[in-house]
């Protein structure tokens, strides 16, 4: 498994600054206090989230102590962002800290069961999602949103087009495609395949060992494998195959890991 939930469920008063190889999300579970992340301080209290680039040093102090917990994820949503730092705050619901106890507090173990594994796989997919949500819903205006929306609803469609979007619009399509690539820093169809993508990178982690490249592309939308081994080539740098065999080669322990063991 290439990802790690953790949480050593003792109060602290401080963490020293340390680094990681993946990307940490880093959840604030009790307790206030200040996080000092690649020289700045952000200020932490119950539910504050923070989602930390490799290689970037953090530490956290409190006062009375606090509680928290750890994912570290290589391969993460947010990596082909620019800020080495993210911070969000948990819903009224807390929806994210759901999702992280019921991963913390599964029973079986993922090293050895290829069920828990693809149920702690979802349960991360999941958090990264909740994520992106709320990162994409407060950057982009309604329309951007609801672009996005159909998109995301018709990721799995070979008969999908684009131009069904101009539909939702006011705007004459050149504005829109204007708009779009102003908010989202890319054109409509590249937002498009980065979706396809995404979804069959999951999809080969989850399913490689039982379906062909050809079926996982087929269920991510695309009519023609070949097209779709070339646009996973061009937009992450290897083919699907390599992608998945990459992800079978063990990792090398991160330094700060056994902490939270």
């Amino acid at each position: 498994m290439d990802y790690f939930f953790m949480s050593k469920k003792q109060r602290l008063l401080e963490f020293p600054s340390h680094k990681h190889e993946f990307w940490e999300v880093l959840l604030n579970l009790e307790g206030e206090g200040t996080a000092v992340i690649d020289n700045a301080e952000y200020p932490f209290s119950p539910g504050t989230i923070f989602c930390i680039r490799p290689g970037v040093y953090h530490s956290k102090r409190s006062e009375e102590g606090f509680v928290d917990g750890s994912v570290l994820i290589p391969d993460f949503c947010f990596q082909k962002e620019p800020e080495d730092v993210y911070v969000f705050q948990d819903d009224e619901r807390q929806s994210f800290t759901a999702l992280f106890n019921v991963a913390l507090e599964y029973p079986m173990n993922p090293g050895t069961d290829v069920y828990a594994e693809r149920f702690l796989r979802s349960i991360a997919d999941a958090m990264q999602n909740l994520l992106s949500h709320w990162k994409n819903t407060s950057a982009y205006s309604p329309e951007i949103q609801a672009a996005q929306k159909l998109m995301a609803d018709h990721v799995e469609d070979p008969s999908f087009c684009i131009d069904q979007i101009f539909q939702l619009s006011p705007y004459s399509p050149n504005h829109f495609r204007k708009l779009f690539r102003e908010q989202c820093g890319c054109s409509l169809i590249r937002y498009f395949n980065q979706l396809r993508i995404q979804l069959a990178k999951e999809r080969i982690l989850r399913n490689k060992a039982t379906m062909s490249i050809s079926e996982i592309a087929f269920q991510c939308g695309f009519d023609d494998p070949y097209y779709f081994s070339r646009l996973f080539k061009q937009l992450e740098g290897i083919s699907p195959m390599q992608y998945y065999n990459n992800s079978k080669t063990p990792r090398p322990a991160d330094d700060a890991l056994d902490v939270f063991r």
